[in-house]
């Protein structure tokens, strides 16, 4: 634990927060002191575990059920974390669903189940979050979830690139439009990540390719895995008071994937 960030009496809303990253970006929050909102799209044995290790950790756990491109069930996810636990003060726009597509190839139905997740889901989520800081006038952070392939072209993952691009886009504008209440709007870029595997269009979970390990790792300037907890510090960095003057960014970890 490191308690020179502090997030005591504040709540975060984490979107996907029951397994991989989302519970490291929650876990982390609940050390600096944050009761945290867990939405995900389901229930299962992966939120009941990441819920017990928050309030291991002395911290309110609030598990909802939320698909994130549907507007009532995100309003209804903000009114629940109000409600039971007191306002917003964070949003980690977390959920994401990834592809294997080029846009070349890529279906009508992919293309349509990566947007209404990535980048609407990211907007909606903002909106309602977003307008609940503004009437608690005490400010807010949202930090949201681009990617390095939203940064570099990768054509295997060609829908899930330009929606993390989007992502990089609507953070700025996000910026732009909330600064004035003191509502920061970050995003990080994470890299190549030791969880080898994201979930896709229904539920289905993909793993990388044969030989994708060795190539990407000839490209890093420092030469292992990004680890969710590498992403869950930079998460509460800009969630804390610490990282109060920075709005409008993207900052990629990842290893130096990126590095031009």
């Amino acid at each position: 634990m490191h308690p020179t960030i502090s997030l005591d009496g504040r709540v975060a809303i984490v979107t996907g927060g029951r397994r991989q990253l989302g519970a490291a970006h929650a876990i982390r929050l609940a050390e600096c002191g944050a009761d945290i909102c867990l939405a995900d799209i389901a229930h299962d044995d992966d939120m009941s575990a990441t819920v017990a290790e928050i309030e291991k950790l002395g911290r309110k756990a609030l598990p909802v059920v939320c698909d994130i491109s549907k507007r009532d069930q995100v309003e209804t996810m903000v009114a629940t974390c109000v409600e039971d636990l007191g306002g917003v003060h964070v949003l980690v726009n977390n959920a994401g669903i990834s592809s294997r597509e080029t846009l070349m190839e890529v279906s009508d139905e992919e293309w349509d189940a990566v947007f209404d997740i990535n980048l609407k889901g990211t907007i909606l989520c903002s909106q309602m979050a977003g307008k609940q800081m503004i009437a608690q006038k005490k400010g807010g952070a949202i930090i949201n979830l681009s990617s390095s392939t939203g940064l570099n072209a990768n054509v295997s993952r060609g829908p899930y690139s330009v929606s993390k691009a989007g992502v990089i886009m609507a953070t700025k504008l996000l910026a732009r439009e909330l600064g004035e209440h003191n509502i920061t709007v970050n995003a990080i870029a994470p890299g190549f990540t030791s969880t080898a595997k994201i979930g896709g269009r229904d539920g289905a979970m993909i793993h990388r390719g044969e030989g994708e390990t060795d190539n990407v790792y000839s490209k890093l300037a420092l030469q292992r895995q990004g680890e969710p907890i590498d992403y869950a510090n930079t998460v509460a960095f800009l969630a804390s008071d610490l990282g109060a003057y920075i709005t409008g960014m993207t900052i990629a970890i990842d290893g130096g994937f990126t590095i031009p």
